[in-house]
């Protein structure tokens, strides 16, 4: 009790009114502040640092679990990847698979694919052997089909792409789509 005494003092000290409150208080109901002083207390300590530092490992522990199943995953592509560039050999795919369906100058190619799709080329540039085309607007799905139709039946390579986002969801803007023969 002494020791308890010893602590409260400076406190008491400078509330002089709490330590005539505490005075007034029965021997039971000091027990019984003491004890939920206590216990209010060990839940500060609870709240502000055990609390914290629990939900930050179980963060850390999901962010690892990620990361591995990601490099899980990357180890079973790579071996697919690795077989699928062996079996193409020096030419890749592109030489192998590609089956030329639209033919004609490169504007007249793209011309075709753009209207197909529903796509309005904002302009069109030729440049050297390559040419060089700008979208405005066209909705996201619409370019992935027009670059795939772009190797794939017309024979064409991409070179360059510079694809933003647009005003409005879905929707993209190609800055810059550069191809050749």
């Amino acid at each position: 009790m002494a020791m308890k005494q010893q602590w409260l003092q400076p406190l008491l000290q400078r509330f002089p009114t709490l330590d005539e409150r505490l005075r007034q208080l029965n021997p039971r109901e000091r027990i019984l502040l003491s004890v939920a002083g206590a216990l209010l207390v060990l839940l500060c300590l609870y709240l502000i640092c055990w609390q914290p530092l629990q939900s930050g490992l179980q963060q850390r522990a999901m962010q690892v679990e990620a990361q591995q199943q990601l490099l899980q995953w990357v180890r079973e592509n790579t071996g697919r990847y690795q077989s699928l560039q062996q079996a193409q050999g020096p030419g890749g795919a592109a030489a192998t698979q590609r089956q030329v369906t639209i033919t004609g100058s490169l504007t007249e190619r793209m011309t075709r694919l753009a209207s197909v799709l529903d796509i309005e080329l904002t302009r069109l540039q030729p440049q050297n052997d390559s040419l060089v085309i700008v979208i405005d607007q066209a909705p996201f799905d619409a370019l992935l089909k027009l670059l795939e139709a772009t190797e794939q039946q017309a024979g064409l390579t991409i070179e360059q792409l510079d694809v933003a986002p647009a005003s409005q969801p879905g929707e993209v803007r190609v800055r810059r789509l550069q191809v050749r023969l």
